[in-house]
């Protein structure tokens, strides 16, 4: 305890331990080195780790024939942000990500429409308005060895007619 009220110096029988200003900045110092060090060591095996994102495969299944093709009209399928539509025994499959910036579209009454930007596709995803540069494409539909109906989204087509797949036939 300082003799004086206003004073800093301490008694010297007192047994706490002192540490110089040079080594106490020393310490300090040491102390941002290796926090810096672990910033960048941190940031090394940031960049060193793969940036995979974890996303779906690119080929997946729709489900039972019988089950797929008893809903009729467009469903939406959000894991795979696909739209699934079914009519007259035939089944196609089309994206629901936008062109211009990824976004997932809504269906409405004319076609799809964007809720980021604004563009608007058609019934069959040909776009009619907005920034959207190439219309919404259609995926291969194929039955599995399983006896599923298989979606790839590794083959595309634009053409809404040769999107049908009928299991049938």
């Amino acid at each position: 305890m300082p003799k004086h009220r206003n004073s800093l110096k301490v008694d010297s029988d007192d047994e706490d331990p002192r540490i110089s200003r040079r080594s106490f900045l020393a310490l300090m110092g040491l102390g941002v080195g290796v926090g810096a060090a672990h910033l960048v060591g941190a940031s090394v095996l940031g960049f060193l780790y793969p940036n995979a994102m974890k996303t779906p495969p690119s080929v997946f299944s729709l489900g039972r024939p019988d089950e797929v093709l008893s809903r009729e009209g467009k469903v939406f399928f959000p894991k795979q942000k696909v739209f699934i539509e079914t009519t007259a025994g035939r089944v196609r499959v089309q994206t629901a990500v936008c062109t211009h910036l990824g976004c997932t579209v809504n269906a409405v009454e004319t076609g799809y429409q964007c809720p980021c930007h604004g563009s608007t596709y058609d019934l069959v995803g040909r776009n009619t308005g907005g920034p959207a540069p190439t219309p919404l494409v259609f995926y291969s539909v194929f039955k599995g060895a399983s006896g599923d109906l298989m979606c790839n989204k590794a083959t595309t087509t634009l053409d809404a007619e040769e999107a049908w797949f009928s299991p049938n036939a």
